[in-house]
């Protein structure tokens, strides 16, 4: 289709509205490319925020019944306010634990989209010992020493 241009009135050949197939295809190929890369990265990244929470649980709960045995000499009291089993925040994790007078072991085990994480189960003692039931080391898992 033709147009006359104001200021010359001379006839132009007129540019088609849209993208070119070539525009299109270089555009769908970067996106690619980017997802590529940004969603296992992203993937990656829930997978760590779900970990520090159970390990966050785990220290919360380890730090209530350190609180109740200081005030009560026993771990297990009725008047503690520790309640096991219980959910991580996002439900990711499903804390459990033996808790005795004098010691507990406590155990966060992933559910739902977390299950089979290679960490696997985490732990923590009234010691304060840590680990992980997993393939990947417990340093690895547990991050460095607070």
């Amino acid at each position: 289709m033709l147009w006359t241009d104001p200021s010359s009135r001379r006839l132009m050949p007129r540019r088609a509205a849209g993208l070119t197939l070539l525009e299109v295809l270089v555009t769908l190929a970067a996106l690619g490319a980017l997802a590529a890369f940004a969603i296992p990265a992203w993937q990656q990244h829930r997978i760590t925020l779900r970990r520090v929470e159970a390990r966050a649980e785990l220290l919360a709960t380890a730090q209530r019944l350190e609180a109740c045995r200081a005030s009560l000499a026993v771990y297990d009291n009725v008047a503690c306010t520790v309640t096991l089993p219980l959910l991580t925040a996002m439900g990711s994790y499903r804390v459990e634990g033996q808790v005795t007078a004098q010691v507990f072991h406590l155990t966060a085990k992933p559910v739902g989209d977390q299950f089979g994480d290679a960490c696997g189960d985490f732990s923590l003692d009234h010691a304060g010992a840590r680990g992980v039931s997993g393939s990947i080391p417990s340093g690895e898992c547990w991050g460095p020493e607070d």
